[in-house]
């Protein structure tokens, strides 16, 4: 198992990574424990690539430069929250 997979947020923390909603129960901008490889924000614009919203600089965010790791790491969030789901799943 990665690391990324097993990556646990901290207690008390309902903040989506992903899509930068939820209530975080730390004073951090961006959670300084995230794996890399569930980062899917391009590292030039901060454009989603998991929800496809942002204000990209480039004309196509999908083919741009930047995109090619943003993008992987959104199959690493989304494999992940399916981790996740089924732990909690399996707990109930």
């Amino acid at each position: 198992m990665s690391t990324w997979e097993s990556f646990q947020p901290c207690p008390h923390c309902g903040y989506d990574f992903a899509t930068d909603e939820g209530t975080k129960a730390c004073q951090w901008g961006e959670c300084a424990y995230l794996p890399r490889e569930l980062d899917v924000y391009c590292e030039s614009c901060r454009f989603n690539y998991y929800t496809l919203e942002g204000n990209p600089r480039c004309e196509d965010p999908l083919t741009c430069e930047h995109a090619a790791e943003p993008l992987e790491h959104v199959e690493n969030y989304r494999r992940w929250l399916g981790l996740r789901h089924a732990a909690v799943a399996q707990r109930a």
